[in-house]
């Protein structure tokens, strides 16, 4: 996997920053040590220490028929002080999507199901959102078009492109529901081959390089050299509290041109 950064390099993270915003860019709760924001090598290079390096490795998942599994949260093992959101909580509510194209579809139904307490089913989203011209299985869900459904069932949601890295965690502390466009190909495992899965490729985001959608539900910074995003991911059988670096994740976000898609809770996307 291309990481889009170099291991012995620093990262600067006021890159990821809005100064306007009033969610502090050097709380270590949030993101991390910013004099030492490095390390965050890819976590399966083949030696099985997802930080080629000493110290706690709560993201260490088992192989399967020799392809690694992908890190994912564990409630257990994260220090809850240092944890933004909820993302144990929210992982009660995940559901890997088996239609085409339909990741946008999933990421809005966990949501839904998280925001309101009930239940909807894929097939019965699917229908309603290509009823109203948002899905299309040969292309999936458009940008504009991801958060309509949240909308349709009474979750109010409000767009924004260019997000900044504070918006997004305004929203996640909030108690708000982030959905974003990702790169599937930096935030899924190298030697993963999409192909493989019942869902393939599992594009629904369409426009630059972005191809997937996903629900962000928060961030630890158990340790703060390596502060991961927690995502709740409807492509991947391994999605359920998926962890990704925090500099992987943000390469992976920039390539849909940092669309944050914000749905209910106290938080906002305020520019």
């Amino acid at each position: 996997m291309d990481t889009g950064f170099d291991p012995g390099s620093d990262i600067d993270l006021t890159q990821y920053t809005d100064p306007s915003s009033p969610v502090d860019p050097t709380d270590q709760a949030l993101v991390g040590d910013p004099t030492d924001p490095t390390g965050l090598a890819d976590p399966y290079d083949g030696t099985g220490d997802p930080y080629d390096g000493t110290g706690a490795e709560p993201y260490v998942d088992p192989s399967l028929d020799g392809v690694p599994d992908l890190p994912n949260f564990d409630p257990a093992l994260s220090d809850p002080s240092a944890v933004l959101g909820d993302p144990g909580g929210a992982m009660e509510t995940w559901q890997q999507h088996t239609g085409d194209n339909a990741c946008a579809i999933g990421a809005q139904g966990m949501v839904l199901e998280y925001l309101t307490g009930q239940e909807f089913s894929e097939e019965q989203l699917t229908q309603e959102a290509a009823s109203m011209g948002w899905f299309d299985v040969s292309s999936g869900t458009s940008p504009d078009d991801v958060g309509n459904l949240l909308e349709y069932h009474g979750v109010p949601v409000e767009h924004v492109e260019g997000a900044s890295l504070e918006q997004l965690q305004q929203v996640v502390a909030g108690g708000g529901a982030a959905i974003v466009g990702v790169d599937s190909s930096e935030i899924w495992t190298a030697g993963h081959d999409p192909s493989d899965e019942p869902v393939g490729m599992v594009p629904g985001v369409a426009g630059q390089d972005a191809d997937h959608a996903v629900w962000v539900t928060g961030f630890d910074n158990s340790d703060p050299a390596h502060p991961m995003v927690i995502l709740n991911d409807s492509g991947h059988p391994d999605g359920q509290g998926l962890a990704v670096p925090l500099d992987e994740f943000m390469g992976a976000w920039q390539d849909s041109g940092n669309l944050l898609v914000s749905a209910g809770g106290a938080g906002t996307a305020a520019r």
